[in-house]
């Protein structure tokens, strides 16, 4: 009893783990919300299309006049308002490159100018066209629109002092108030069973948890079948006889065991997503073939975390594939709402490639201009870098005696 209440007692017992505790209390709300709470006002350089659309008719002229305005009102430090076409605007949103488009159809003239002389029959507005990007995410959609909305009735309000008053009836002076209206819609819809969007950040969040925890039970299966550690089974512990291999060779031993069941999860993985939770994928074969080589990537880095750092790579692996990789990932918020830190985060950061790769082939046809041609680069890299720095540093712990593994000493029996 005496050596149970010494043993609780001692810091050495409770103080690391208490430390740990209050480090991660602190740390893990400043990444997860600090990255997240205030999109808006972090907002910076969200690339959007301005599109004026050739007129149908030159009216009262003012399709351009109120183009140009919208572009002065935006706050261009949040907003990256770039002129263009039509089709450029439809070819830049298919590829992921734009979060939205302001668009004033070829017809507005016309109707401004309808509304404008008093035309006969019911009054009627123009239109201006939000087109968003649902492909994008959910959260892109509303910063746009929320930026937007508020500019555009501005420049409403300010065109409709400009124009004539002399309208024949009341409902067209009221409707002359405000000239234009606006109707936000997405430029092309996502299919059913896509989450709104987010069907792609949560697909990627399987993978790399797959990766992570896959890691986190190899590690300690393999250790245990070696005999370097005892296994648990409840009530019932079991050692094995103590197989001497080099850090190494235990490395190279937990990145095949790793190898061999990445191929069936990817596959299981997209069966359970396509087959019985109906996913639509146009590319299924590339998708199985960029799953599997995400899942390659995430488990050998976390194993070669394990093998440098010991005890301490549950943590590390922890905030570097699954904390601090979430907000950069640009999987839910545009990274250009996010704080610098995670601008910063998101060029080494895993989770930003997998996400862009899946995008690209779940929603944009696999296009070359959304991305993929880049996120299979970054992985593949990650994996490359992963193994050397794996081979290398636990070679270089082999050559310190003080460094090996040494067989454990014999317990008594019971």
């Amino acid at each position: 009893m005496k050596s149970t209440r010494d043993f609780a007692r001692h810091p050495g017992t409770w103080l690391p783990a208490l430390l740990v505790t209050l480090i991660l209390a602190v740390a893990l709300p400043a990444v997860y919300l600090g990255g997240t709470l205030d999109p808006s006002g972090n907002l910076r350089g969200l690339p959007v299309a301005m599109v004026v659309e050739p007129q149908t008719t030159d009216g009262v002229g003012v399709a351009d006049k109120v183009g140009a305005a919208i572009i002065w009102g935006v706050d261009h430090e949040a907003i990256e308002l770039i002129p263009m076409s039509a089709e450029r605007e439809r070819e830049q949103m298919e590829s992921g490159k734009l979060f939205g488009a302001v668009r004033i159809p070829a017809d507005f003239n016309a109707e401004v100018a309808r509304l404008a002389g008093g035309a006969p029959g019911p009054a009627t507005h123009a239109v201006i066209h939000l087109d968003t990007n649902p492909a994008a995410g959910t959260m892109s959609a509303g910063l746009f629109t929320g930026y937007l909305t508020p500019v555009i009735s501005a420049v409403a309000a300010g065109l409709g002092a400009e124009l004539p008053q002399q309208v024949p009836n009341a409902a067209a002076a009221t409707a002359l108030a405000n000239p234009f209206s606006v109707v936000t819609a997405p430029l092309t819809a996502l299919p059913a069973h896509t989450g709104l969007g987010t069907g792609v950040f949560y697909y990627a969040m399987v993978l790399v948890l797959l990766g992570f925890v896959g890691a986190s039970v190899i590690h300690p299966v393999v250790d245990s079948a070696s005999g370097f550690q005892p296994t648990e089974f409840g009530p019932r512990v079991r050692r094995r006889d103590y197989t001497p291999l080099s850090r190494l060779h235990m490395m190279i031993v937990k990145w095949c065991v790793a190898l061999i069941a990445v191929p069936p999860s990817a596959g299981l993985v997209q069966w359970v997503a396509t087959r019985v939770l109906d996913m639509p994928v146009a590319s299924p074969r590339q998708l199985y073939l960029f799953s599997a080589t995400t899942i390659a990537a995430v488990v050998l880095g976390a194993l070669t975390v394990f093998a440098i750092f010991g005890s301490l790579a549950p943590l590390i692996n922890m905030f570097f594939f699954v904390a601090m990789a979430m907000t950069s990932s640009a999987g839910t918020i545009p990274i250009e709402a996010t704080p610098a830190f995670f601008h910063i985060l998101a060029k080494f950061e895993p989770m930003r490639p997998i996400v862009t790769g899946l995008r690209s082939i779940l929603y944009f046809h696999s296009a070359p201009s959304s991305g993929l041609h880049a996120a299979w680069l970054q992985v593949s890299i990650g994996s490359v870098v992963a193994v050397l720095a794996g081979a290398a540093i636990t070679a270089l712990y082999d050559r310190n005696p003080s460094f090996s593994r040494h067989a454990p000493k014999q317990l008594p029996p019971g």
